[in-house]
């Protein structure tokens, strides 16, 4: 590991050509190559794409860097994206609609299964693409939310709710419970209506994705994708 940047593709043909001569004057205008790419990075001249190679980068690339996790991912980049990384990306978004109407018909026997759709995408691409890998373990973090999260809304909510109402019933004896519990009822109605609307939320978003990944467009989840990039950047960029 190393913390030299890595050239862009020209630089990089630039410094081969240089390196098949020989002598101090060789030596001196790689290391003139290397400052001026160096430079250049400082002061935002070159962007993320031309300093920084994907995980699986060309193979007249160089392989040097990586490890640090500062960098961004280039995970959701729609670079030089095929038709099938589109497919899969756009299957895995897609796939909320299986968690959707799989749990309903099966009264949500088929959601322990359904759920890891996107993240047996994303374990079976994670490093073959990283376009696939980003939009998977967006689709699977979304569909956990919608699905588990709704559920334990429900049961965490479900019991304050019943607790805070049987309170509020006794103490109508104390002539207060008259307000507090259609008061109550009514924190009831927006607990199920959270409940509710996060599986909608999951369909909307998923389909959002798929239709945006299948026309060859990135798509990013509010807040979701951000928590996304930190873990990729953490992991994508180790060389072997």
């Amino acid at each position: 590991m190393t913390d030299e940047p890595i050239l862009p593709h020209d630089d990089l043909d630039r410094v081969t050509r240089l390196s098949s001569g020989g002598g101090e004057a060789v030596e001196r205008q790689i290391g003139e190559e290397t400052d001026r790419s160096r430079r250049l990075t400082v002061q935002g001249a070159l962007r993320d794409d031309e300093v920084y190679a994907p995980r699986n980068p060309r193979p007249d690339a160089a392989r040097g860097v990586g490890g640090s996790g500062s960098r961004a991912p280039r995970s959701y980049s729609t670079m030089r994206v095929t038709d099938d990384e589109r497919l899969w990306a756009a299957v895995a978004h897609a796939s909320a609609w299986i968690t959707l109407f799989g749990g309903i018909v099966s009264v949500g026997a088929v959601l322990p299964l359904s759920i890891f759709i996107p993240l047996a995408i994303y374990f079976i691409f994670r490093k073959k693409s990283d376009y696939i890998a980003f939009h998977a373990l967006q689709a699977f973090v979304l569909q956990l939310i919608g699905t588990v999260g709704a559920a334990a809304l429900l049961a965490v909510g479900g019991v304050v709710w019943g607790v805070g109402m049987i309170v509020a019933l006794l103490a109508v004896l104390a002539l207060v419970g008259f307000v507090l519990v259609p008061l109550w009822g009514l924190v009831g109605l927006g607990l199920l209506a959270v409940v509710v609307l996060l599986p909608l939320i999951m369909v909307f978003y998923g389909t959002l994705g798929a239709v945006e990944c299948f026309r060859g467009r990135d798509f990013r989840y509010p807040y979701i994708s951000r928590w996304i990039d930190r873990q990729l950047a953490g992991s994508q960029y180790r060389y072997v």
